[in-house]
């Protein structure tokens, strides 16, 4: 799963527990221009706070083994944004 769907995911669960960014990031203990940032896909998140903001949903991440490796093209997709 691509960063972009997990925010997702949170957007999503975030609506569906009727909560504002305010309340949400309030909970998860960021604040919410940090909020705002990584809903809009400009903040680049770190674990720490990945998984507050799912617990803060009720959301887990399961982390399991993949089934294949990824092809080249695949990975500079997943990596461009590193390299900007």
């Amino acid at each position: 799963m691509r960063p972009d769907q997990i925010i997702a995911e949170i957007v999503k669960r975030r609506h569906l527990l009727g909560l504002t960014q305010a309340q949400l990031a309030a909970r998860a203990g960021i604040s919410r221009r940090t909020m705002v940032a990584i809903e809009a896909g400009a903040h680049d998140i770190g674990i720490r706070k990945l998984i507050r903001l799912l617990d803060s949903t009720g959301l887990t991440l399961t982390v399991k083994e993949g089934k294949d490796r990824p092809t080249e093209s695949e990975l500079s997709e997943l990596f461009r944004e590193d390299d900007e």
